[in-house]
């Protein structure tokens, strides 16, 4: 039997950081989340599984990312356990601003994604 690939019903979207040992970002004064460019940042969504078993190999839930009104990147999972399951885009920015963010699949999940440079170290003059 041939696999069948399904638009996913998009639940939620949601962004962090994905640096190992580092934040990859902050929060600004009004304690909304940034990243740095060209650090990885997971772009999350929860799709519904629509009554798909996690034991039917044969079901693909399709989604795709889109930044800035321009497609991206594309993924197709199986179903998960439970009646939702969780993946993520992995998208490094390349410079400061505010990105709109989409996943869509049978509908759309947005947000925007803000970038900032780090804050620059200071360096010790040498004594």
């Amino acid at each position: 039997m041939a696999p069948t690939y399904r638009d996913a019903t998009i639940n939620s979207v949601e962004a962090t950081a994905t640096v190992s040992g580092s934040t990859g970002g902050g929060r600004d004064e009004n304690g909304n989340p940034y990243y740095f460019p060209n650090v990885p940042v997971s772009i999350g969504y929860w799709f519904d599984n629509e009554g798909v078993p996690s034991s039917n190999w044969d079901t693909f839930f399709k989604a795709q990312l889109w930044i800035n009104g321009a497609f991206v990147a594309k993924k197709e999972e199986l179903a998960g356990s439970g009646p939702q399951t969780y993946t993520f885009f992995a998208h490094k920015f390349p410079e400061p601003g505010t990105y709109k963010v989409e996943v869509r699949g049978k509908n759309t999940k947005a947000l925007e994604v803000t970038i900032k440079n780090p804050p620059v170290q200071e360096k010790k003059a040498a004594q």
